[in-house]
């Protein structure tokens, strides 16, 4: 189980990205990940993270795959289209890192009926958000 999985590459945050090993136990605790927050196979889970890194391959899809819900992959994450696309696809747990929840607060507000979806404050209860802090393969 401590074997070598696979290799997911850092953000290179501290000097240059470097690959840092990541185990067999380490890939199947992922599986969990969503239970820790409470998500459940009725959650659809928006993802929109890079599947290069550990949070957007093995906490998203393999812990939508662990729980059994439904993953909304975006390409590329938009602040703009967010909300629109949350509603659009029924999504219910949003999976992010850091920056991502700043550039959503710092939109434009959206008057005259949050966009002709209702109130944002009965709106925003309907979503909840787990965030990862750090997550690193070599820990």
């Amino acid at each position: 189980m401590n074997d070598t999985c696979l290799y997911i590459f850092t953000s290179g945050t501290t000097g240059l990205p470097k690959a840092a090993r990541v185990s067999h136990l380490k890939s199947i605790m992922c599986l969990s990940f969503y239970e820790l927050v409470g998500a459940s196979s009725r959650d659809v889970v928006y993802l929109a993270l890079p599947l290069y890194h550990m949070a957007g391959s093995l906490l998203g899809i393999v812990g939508c795959i662990g729980i059994g819900a439904t993953c909304v992959l975006k390409e590329k994450f938009s602040a703009s289209q967010f909300w629109e696309d949350c509603r659009a696809e029924g999504v219910t747990v949003f999976q992010y890192i850091g920056e991502l929840c700043r550039y959503l607060v710092n939109q434009p507000q959206v008057l005259e009926g949050w966009g002709g979806f209702g109130d944002p404050g009965r709106e925003m209860q309907r979503y909840r958000l787990g965030e990862v802090l750090h997550l690193r393969g070599d820990e």
